[in-house]
């Protein structure tokens, strides 16, 4: 039996019609159709008859019915003989979509409104009610279907029902460790928990602008699958602690006991790098080459030489050739850093000091070097410009890009950043599915000469170790 207060409802019939049924001013169930509405005639166990609600005012017997159990349509309506303007039909699917979006989306009112006005002629928007009697009416619709308030703290009770299954209905929410100071909540499909545990290569990569204010970072766990970087684990994290990677990785197993990851590429963060190792002692733990290049230009930022980076081109390559030791091979790169100090000089003292106490390990005054804060074997690329991991580096770029893209704004609420994380795993279900179908991964041409260049210059390196690095530091940007 269909609910008296506002409720969505989907019907998959032959031609994938949307139906929304509210509530009439005597509180009977109504049903809104392609802008008709109906009340219910009768019903048996297996069907619900409708006819149009001007089936009086107009005599207009127009009839259509719905299944019990699924509220699809079963036989569509039959012609309509009620008098209805172009106008009138315009602001009842108004209506319909206010509701719906009322009901099963996080927006705002005002971005409901703003959302349903796209297509409507003047003057059906004319006729509308004052914007403030809409906004009313989405609250009373939320407030009778129970749609939870957004919350400001993370002592929230629960997330609501409807954002924790994705657009096919499938479970997404797969922990929430509950209300609290460190509370963390993981989403994945079925799907991507298949392929999570089907996989051996990993790249992880934390994201923070799009995350609610209530939270720190989104952490995305991407799997290198045929060759492709998916997406299969995103965690909404409070911290960014060893002991919060830690919990994070004993709830993903408990979710995918057979997760057994060979290789993961992460940035230069010494609390996740710990927490992988500790848990996943044999696994192969390397840099990013994305995350190395964005820790130098943030440093080029806290000592105040962005503007003379993007105004000043020779600096700017020179700057480059710090980041290009990471291709030499790696017993060259210490030499290569010496050279490359003597001959910058002084004016990169500072960006150069932060370079070898992070990279390369300070020198001791016996001459032999301190152990760096992540080794040089760890961020080295020149062995793994040739293989598919320097595909997933640039994969990691491109993801970081898309998912600004895809929110569109810093620091959504929290319900409506999972429902934009919700359309984000349809999105990768698409891709998932093309990709077993055979789709191969797609380059981008500069990507492509990026790794022709580079790969003939570590095939053919240049004697000097200076004129190596100037050499491949032309490829470089931040």
């Amino acid at each position: 039996m269909l609910r008296k207060t506002t409720l969505s409802l989907y019907s998959h019939c032959s031609n994938m019609t949307t139906i929304s049924s509210n509530g009439t001013t005597k509180n009977k169930s109504r049903l809104d159709h392609d802008g008709y509405s109906y009340i219910i005639d009768r019903s048996t166990s297996e069907k619900t008859y409708w006819r149009c609600i001007k089936y009086f005012s107009d005599r207009c017997h127009s009839r259509l019915h719905t299944c019990v159990s699924t509220n699809a349509i079963v036989k569509p309506p039959s012609e309509h003989t009620c008098k209805v303007d172009g106008t009138t039909l315009e602001l009842r699917i108004f209506n319909q979509h206010i509701a719906h979006r009322a009901v099963n989306t996080q927006e705002t009112p005002d971005i409901i409104i703003t959302n349903c006005y796209r297509g409507m002629s003047d003057p059906s928007i004319a006729r509308l009610p004052v914007r403030d009697n809409i906004k009313r009416r989405i609250r009373m619709l939320r407030h009778n279907n129970q749609v939870v308030k957004e919350p400001n703290d993370p002592n929230f009770s629960s997330v609501p029902i409807q954002l924790t299954k994705t657009a096919r209905k499938d479970q997404f929410l797969r922990c929430d460790t509950g209300p609290g100071e460190d509370r963390i909540l993981i989403f994945a499909s079925d799907e991507q928990v298949d392929v999570l545990q089907d996989t051996e290569e990993f790249l992880v990569d934390g994201t923070f602008k799009v995350v609610p204010d209530i939270f720190y970072q989104l952490y995305i766990i991407h799997g290198i699958f045929r060759d492709h970087a998916i997406p299969l684990i995103y965690a909404l994290l409070r911290r960014k602690t060893n002991e919060t990677y830690q919990h994070l990785i004993r709830e993903i197993l408990n979710i995918a006991p057979r997760w057994s990851p060979r290789a993961i590429m992460l940035d230069f963060e010494q609390a996740s790098f710990g927490a992988f190792q500790a848990a996943f002692p044999n696994v192969s733990l390397s840099g990013c080459y994305f995350h190395l290049r964005q820790s130098i230009h943030r440093k080029l930022k806290e000592l105040g030489h962005q503007n003379q980076y993007q105004t000043d081109p020779i600096f700017a390559h020179n700057i480059h050739k710090i980041a290009a030791l990471t291709f030499l091979e790696p017993n060259s790169v210490v030499n290569g850093f010496e050279r490359l100090s003597m001959e910058l000089g002084h004016n990169y003292d500072e960006i150069m000091d932060y370079f070898e106490g992070t990279y390369i390990g300070r020198l001791r005054s016996n001459q032999t070097r301190r152990k760096p804060l992540f080794e040089i074997n760890f961020w080295n690329m020149h062995e793994r410009t040739t293989q598919s991991l320097m595909r997933t580096n640039n994969s990691a770029e491109a993801y970081h890009r898309r998912i600004g893209s895809v929110f569109q704004c810093a620091h959504p609420t929290l319900w409506v950043f999972l429902q934009k994380l919700i359309d984000e795993e349809t999105a990768t279900h698409a891709d998932i599915l093309q990709i077993c179908a055979g789709q191969p991964p797609k380059k981008k041409k500069i990507n492509e000469r990026f790794e022709r260049r580079l790969l003939n210059l570590l095939a053919n390196p240049h004697r000097d170790v200076l004129v190596q690095i100037d050499s491949i530091a032309y490829n470089i940007s931040l």
